[in-house]
């Protein structure tokens, strides 16, 4: 007998962005979860991801929600990706460094609809390798940490994350179901656009001292791939699904065939 889930966490970055009939709307559909909490926002990392989704959990658990009723699904983003706290007390010369741009930290503990307009304290997003425009991610790269970061910090960074979600899904009994917005666990020797045009070796070898111990440590049990380390970018393009106009970003018609015909099956086997 399937078990029957009352309340769905999520978080990623654009690939899981709320209010968007994405997979964590189609997933909460198909599998009649009724309470859909979801902590998706585009150009979030994986700080962000595990941050917010662990808010998320401990919130409904503050309430009284017992942790069986609870599924949590973090589909993880680009190892390229970080995030840093500024606030408007204690960050030097924080309105000069929104100025003249859209961008205002976001921050999950506002539980509102506007908590992706803050302009009090909260995270400003940044990839930095990517080569689309962005307010967060310019804004990011400009100021702060774009010389400072190095692929293997940041590769540290994201595995950290990975088994922070994982140690307090287990300590509070959470089921949990990780998935990825496409091959991570490449990083950094993977392109999207050209995949076979980079050698085919895990970031556990390209950084064995650093990352190979904490690679060890991830219970890969709970986690969902498609062809061995793929993620929905894969599955969308070896399907021959739609994506959008940037050909980046799989279409809400793809994301429900990715629920119906890959995740629900894996969930169900885990």
């Amino acid at each position: 007998m399937q078990h029957i889930f009352k309340h769905l966490v999520t978080s990623g970055c654009s690939f899981s962005a709320r209010s968007c009939h994405l997979w964590p709307h189609w997933l909460s559909i198909n599998m009649s979860i009724q309470g859909d909490h979801q902590y998706g926002l585009a150009s979030a990392g994986n700080a962000w991801a595990a941050k917010s989704i662990i808010h998320g959990i401990q919130r409904l658990l503050d309430s009284g929600t017992d942790p069986s009723e609870i599924l949590a699904s973090v589909m993880w983003s680009g190892i390229d990706r970080t995030d840093v706290f500024i606030s408007s007390d204690e960050t030097l010369n924080y309105s000069t460094l929104l100025s003249g741009s859209s961008a205002n930290p976001v921050n999950y503990i506002d539980e509102t609809d506007s908590w992706e307009t803050n302009n009090i304290d909260g995270y400003l997003m940044g990839t930095m390798g990517c080569d689309f425009k962005n307010h967060h991610i310019n804004l990011f790269k400009r100021n702060l940490v774009t010389n400072f970061l190095s692929d293997q910090a940041l590769a540290i960074q994201s595995y950290e994350n990975f088994l922070r979600v994982q140690w307090y899904c287990e300590s509070h009994q959470v089921k949990l179901v990780n998935h990825t917005y496409m091959d991570i666990l490449h990083y950094p020797t993977y392109s999207y656009q050209k995949p076979h045009a980079w050698p085919n070796v895990l970031s556990k070898d390209t950084y064995s001292r650093n990352i190979g111990p904490l690679y060890n440590m991830i219970d890969f049990s709970n986690w969902i791939f498609w062809n061995k380390t793929g993620g929905m970018y894969e599955y969308a393009r070896d399907n021959k699904l739609s994506f959008e106009l940037d050909g980046m970003h799989p279409t809400s018609e793809s994301h429900q065939h990715y629920v119906v015909n890959h995740l629900i099956p894996a969930i169900s086997k885990l």
